[in-house]
């Protein structure tokens, strides 16, 4: 059994590390990541959309930082959630005290005597799960429009299944909240990991020399063989495997095998959801003393969903004597800022920061890139989990398995993406595969 890989992702080099068959991966650019790679420009380190490591399965956070070797850095996190000219606590249950008084007693209220709760017994989306859980001050001020700036879909279309990622607020860390005493939500994300040197394409780049990988091969064609085999071509160079594993966006594979795809599962690729995104990247001269992660931004007039500052993450991702900050607008794809010019995505960014105190001054803006990423968020909305089921069952019936956040449909980051090809592997394997004790340096 031999298995062509489409991508050089994280989650094509997982599968062709777990895979115990020869596994050769093609990837369409010079260099491993997908979209979980890196970029370098006037001194600076950037991601294309910022990543790092995190997990409630430590198997696969071990896995990932023993990748790294030395090359790893850990810091703790500080985000904050921008709300009415002031910087709350993330996530915004546990910092309740910070808000002004009348939001302070409108959430705390709302959450302690939630009518809603009994009202939704059981959700049917995810407003009606956050309702019930969260009550209605938390939710209309900051998880309503922040999910739905981010989805770019009422939250009453957002699946049930984004609530198994929501963890259920403590109640006495609320109320300890409300109080003014200090409380942390979210412990798995506390700490965090990220390479020192190099960016997240670190990770990648470890991964691909334990790996066969083609770089700038882009799958043009691909035809099944009379032995139920496949031949994929960039144009210039046919190779033949007999199974495929494809990260490529399922939007796009669809349109590349040369078989006859049924009516239904083309309408329900084309009722699955993603949103593109705009990465703006900022240098800026000076020290960052506040060293903070991320910032959220729910208000809907500043396009931002959240910016990150890189120089956090390591101190080798900025020259010394300024730091770095990225900003990610979502969008849909027939959104005007999608079609605006890089200056305009720019100024904007900038406007929105200084108005709110996240940088000195304009001039203080010393580097500016804008990075546009047509596939990016996998949305959840009601009719996903159908959707998707359908297409990944009847790729995997023509010998084509699917994986990745923008193939197998999810929206997962990078040590989800590894536990998925982890549970993919094992399946094609004939046995699980187990991440103890498997070398992952070169």
């Amino acid at each position: 059994m031999t298995y062509g890989i489409l991508g050089g992702g994280p989650s094509g080099l997982a599968m062709a590390m777990f895979l115990r068959e020869p596994a050769e991966i093609v990837e369409r650019e010079a260099h491993p990541g997908g979209t979980a790679s890196t970029f370098e420009t006037g001194g600076y380190t950037f991601d294309y959309g910022p990543h790092i490591m995190f997990s409630r399965n430590k198997a696969v956070l071990d896995f990932m930082v023993a990748s790294l070797g030395e090359n790893v850095h850990q810091c703790r996190r500080k985000n904050r959630i921008s709300f009415r000219g002031r910087l709350v606590k993330y996530p915004f249950e546990n910092d309740l005290g910070s808000l002004p008084v009348e939001d302070t007693f409108a959430c705390l209220r709302d959450f302690l005597m939630n009518p809603d709760g009994a009202r939704y017994p059981d959700p049917a989306n995810l407003e009606e799960w956050l309702l019930a859980r969260f009550g209605r001050g938390i939710c209309e001020r900051y998880l309503f429009p922040y999910n739905e700036k981010v989805w770019n879909i009422p939250v009453s279309d957002l699946s049930m299944l984004w609530a198994d990622r929501i963890p259920s607020p403590d109640p006495e860390d609320v109320l300890r909240s409300a109080l003014g005493i200090e409380t942390e939500g979210y412990l798995h994300q506390l700490h965090y990991h990220y390479p020192l040197r190099g960016g997240y394409q670190s990770i990648s780049e470890a991964w691909a020399t334990r790996c066969d990988v083609t770089f700038n091969y882009e799958v043009r064609r691909i035809e099944r063989l009379a032995n139920g085999g496949w031949r994929i071509s960039d144009g210039a160079a046919p190779r033949e495997y007999d199974r495929l594993v494809s990260t490529i966006p399922v939007h796009e594979l669809v349109n590349l095998v040369d078989i006859e795809v049924p009516d239904e599962v083309r309408r329900a690729i084309s009722g699955l959801i993603v949103n593109p995104l705009i990465v703006v990247s900022l240098g800026v001269s000076g020290s960052d003393e506040e060293k903070m992660t991320a910032v959220y931004f729910p208000e809907r007039e500043f396009l931002v969903n959240r910016i990150s500052f890189p120089a956090t993450f390591s101190p080798h991702n900025a020259p010394l004597g300024t730091y770095s900050i990225q900003a990610e607008i979502t969008c849909r794809p027939d959104a005007e800022i999608w079609s605006a010019h890089d200056g305009e995505a720019v100024e904007h960014v900038v406007d929105g920061l200084l108005s709110r105190g996240l940088i000195p001054s304009r001039n203080s803006v010393s580097l500016s890139h804008v990075a546009r990423r047509k596939y990016a968020y996998v949305v959840y909305d009601v009719g996903y989990e159908r959707r998707a089921q359908l297409v990944r069952d009847w790729f995997s019936q023509q010998r084509i398995e699917l994986v990745g956040r923008f193939s197998y449909f999810e929206y997962v980051n990078v040590d989800g993406a590894v536990e998925r090809a982890l549970d993919v592997a094992g399946r094609l394997n004939g046995a699980a595969v187990r991440l103890e004790g498997m070398e992952v340096l070169a």
